[in-house]
């Protein structure tokens, strides 16, 4: 069309802006909450229902009964701590971050213009608790072409945050194929 302006290229110094940030939450574990409040019932019903006063008595039964009731809080406690502090995720306006790693850190970064889907997963539980995985899937990507953004509250939001920026970057992008 003769007096169209020609199409915007993106200004090489356009800046990146940072436009979320987040990390795993421990929400994600409720359901295993869930399950091992079923199991400290469980263990009072076979405590109090089931045993002899005389094998609550001796000193292995209570042992063998705390052991069961504290070993899988300590556990889920253990996971929770090692998710929050050894996985932060990052997103911007060009690139989306993930860094792993508590002594050592590994630091992948996935380019908006390569991603094709992104796609949200949640069970029951989490979306009770409104937590779940976001998976971005970019085929293009040599080092993480499925890359997993695992245990984020607001799932969703996260997913169409990227989304917008993905066809915000691709609008500002000059394709070749049209010229």
């Amino acid at each position: 069309m003769p007096g169209a302006p020609p199409p915007a290229s993106p200004s090489p110094t356009e800046p990146e802006e940072e436009l979320w940030k987040g990390r795993y939450s421990g929400k994600t574990l409720g359901h295993w909450w869930f399950l091992w409040v079923v199991e400290l019932a469980a263990l009072a019903w076979i405590w109090f229902g089931i045993l002899s006063p005389e094998l609550r008595a001796g000193p292995v039964a209570k042992w063998v009964v705390l052991a069961a009731a504290a070993l899988p809080a300590v556990s889920l406690l253990w996971n929770l701590l090692v998710e929050k502090i050894s996985t932060r995720y990052r997103l911007t306006t060009h690139r989306l971050f993930k860094e792993t790693g508590i002594l050592s850190r590994h630091l992948n970064e996935l380019e908006l213009l390569r991603v094709d889907d992104v796609a949200v997963r949640q069970n029951l539980i989490q979306r009770i608790f409104n937590v779940g995985v976001i998976t971005v899937i970019a085929p293009t990507d040599q080092t993480e072409p499925r890359l997993e953004i695992v245990g984020i509250e607001n799932p969703i939001e996260v997913k169409e945050m990227i989304r917008t920026q993905v066809r915000k970057r691709r609008d500002r992008s000059l394709h070749v194929e049209s010229l």
